[in-house]
């Protein structure tokens, strides 16, 4: 099925054939426990064809409207693939994710498939009656990076002689490596507006040069008739050596629990300060752009987004205490017993004496957002937290944000190796190597003492605010308690520890 049979009507009964639970079950879809009454088609591209042994393989994408009811939920993209038949949903290896990485490289503008008669009546079950073709309704607009050259020196059309696999990683999103050397992530839940993982990125990697973040090599754009815009995928550097630390780091504390002999706290714990000095050389990146560059400059923090940031950590604890409810009684319980405690920090948002300082930042920085490689640090996925509207992740915040999800990180690291080596332990064993509660404790010191120092060392005008970080610790462990029900429930221990560790560590009544 090639050339002319390609139709918007071929794709919406292919669309139609897709099973709603299925997709309400997909790792990407964001509703979970949603029920999913029907898939209906909003837009669908023809992208130029790849072949597969020699037999051009049609290669689409779906941008699809899951409703409930007369509701609709969300927009998400799903790749189809045809050769001579019926279309079917895309799978690692079949080409379309380098169709899409070959349409960034050459820079094309691919028309929406336009609806067939023109009254726009072409849904899957409807009659494709003869008619000219209705307007066009949108584009896929695919961009090379400035920098796409010195990622790929043969030339753009080399795209379309690398090889495609799936990256492994569990994400939301879909990331694909293309011949090694590129990584294409196609955003699975398709939000309106400019993605910030693609802003702050490019801003990060174009303007700033700052060496902690894989390199730019481009983007697609869904641009809709009335000008909205919307983010589809980003093309990138791959770090073919990175390595996911939070993982490296839970197996080898895991280890080193485990270890016959003495483990160091100090030597253990070398990567928080590494994390530290990270996070600093990031933030004074970003705090410090060109005067041009107007939606990065650093300004006071307002009265109205003072108080936005209580009204959100006590909406985050409600929600969290309702989500964990329905996975979790005997948990939510517990949490409802601390919830004063953990309530009473978030007046320090208001109770801050100076208007602390707002910016662009990661929004969602964690140690499964960093990878390890042979010449240093990476920081990936500025796409905030993936549970709010894009506008939220596009807003100016605190650096101190930042500050504390890595804290809450560190935290969850090391309480996950201690699970995993309770599990690995000899029968009878008690042993420890290395004392993970004094790792916990001087973990949080150290990255604290390297983020201090790394601002110090650039000149930055960043500072820590402790009763402000402390607010935001318990309020990004209650978000991650909403995070946790909805998307990872074997997860909720990390933020139920978590946040029962917080109130330890500053009693159950606020100081001052």
């Amino acid at each position: 099925m090639t050339g002319d049979a390609l139709t918007r009507q071929t794709v919406a009964e292919a669309v139609a054939r897709l099973d709603p639970a299925a997709i309400a079950a997909e790792r990407w879809f964001g509703g979970k426990g949603t029920t999913v009454e029907r898939l209906a088609l909003a837009h669908a591209f023809a992208l130029p064809a790849i072949p597969r042994e020699d037999v051009p393989v049609d290669a689409v994408l779906a941008i699809v409207d899951v409703h409930a009811g007369a509701r609709r939920l969300d927009r998400y993209l799903v790749p189809f693939v045809g050769s001579g038949g019926a279309l079917r949903p895309a799978q690692s290896g079949d080409g379309v994710w380098l169709a899409l990485g070959r349409a960034i490289a050459e820079a094309w503008t691919v028309p929406a498939l336009p609806r067939r008669p023109a009254d726009g009546s072409d849904d899957a079950g409807s009659s494709a009656a003869a008619g000219a073709p209705g307007p066009i309704e949108a584009a896929l607009v695919c961009r090379p990076s400035p920098g796409f050259g010195a990622l790929v020196p043969e030339g753009s059309r080399a795209v379309a002689t690398l090889g495609e696999r799936a990256l492994g990683a569990d994400q939301s999103n879909t990331s694909t490596v293309l011949g090694e050397r590129l990584l294409l992530k196609a955003y699975r839940r398709l939000w309106p507006g400019l993605s910030p993982d693609l802003e702050v990125q490019a801003y990060l990697s174009e303007e700033a040069g700052f060496p902690g973040v894989p390199r730019l090599a481009g983007w697609a754009e869904l641009v809709a008739r009335d000008g909205e815009v919307t983010t589809v995928a980003m093309l990138q550097e791959y770090v073919a050596d990175g390595v996911d630390v939070y993982e490296t780091t839970a197996e080898r504390l895991a280890a080193w629990i485990l270890a016959p002999g003495e483990v160091s706290v100090e030597w253990a714990t070398e990567i928080a300060a590494d994390m530290g000095a990270l996070t600093a050389g990031l933030h004074a990146a970003l705090a410090d752009p060109p005067g041009e560059a107007v939606d990065f400059l650093p300004r006071d923090a307002s009265r109205d987004e003072l108080r936005a940031w209580r009204r959100d950590a006590h909406l985050q604890l409600d929600a969290g205490l309702t989500a964990v409810a329905a996975v979790d009684r005997a948990m939510a319980d517990e949490l409802r017993d601390l919830a004063p405690a953990i309530a009473a920090r978030f007046t320090r948002f208001e109770a801050t004496p100076t208007r602390p300082l707002v910016m662009r930042i990661h929004g969602d920085l964690h140690l499964g957002q960093v990878l390890a490689a042979s010449d240093g640090y990476r920081v990936v996925d500025f796409e905030g937290e993936p549970t709010r509207p894009m506008d939220d992740r596009r807003r100016p915040g605190s650096p101190l944000r930042d500050v504390a999800s890595m804290l809450r990180s560190l935290d969850h690291v090391g309480r996950s190796a201690r699970r995993r080596a309770d599990r690995r332990r000899e029968p009878g064993s008690s042993h420890a190597g290395l004392d993970i509660e004094a790792w916990l404790d001087r973990a949080r010191d150290r990255f604290l003492e390297a983020y201090r120092a790394g601002l110090r060392e650039a000149g930055s005008a960043l500072s820590v605010d402790d009763d402000l970080l402390e607010a935001f610790e318990f309020a990004k462990e209650s978000y991650e308690l909403v995070y946790a029900a909805t998307f990872l429930p074997d997860w909720l221990w990390a933020p139920h520890e978590g946040l029962r560790g917080l109130v330890r560590r500053f009693g159950r009544e606020p100081a001052g």
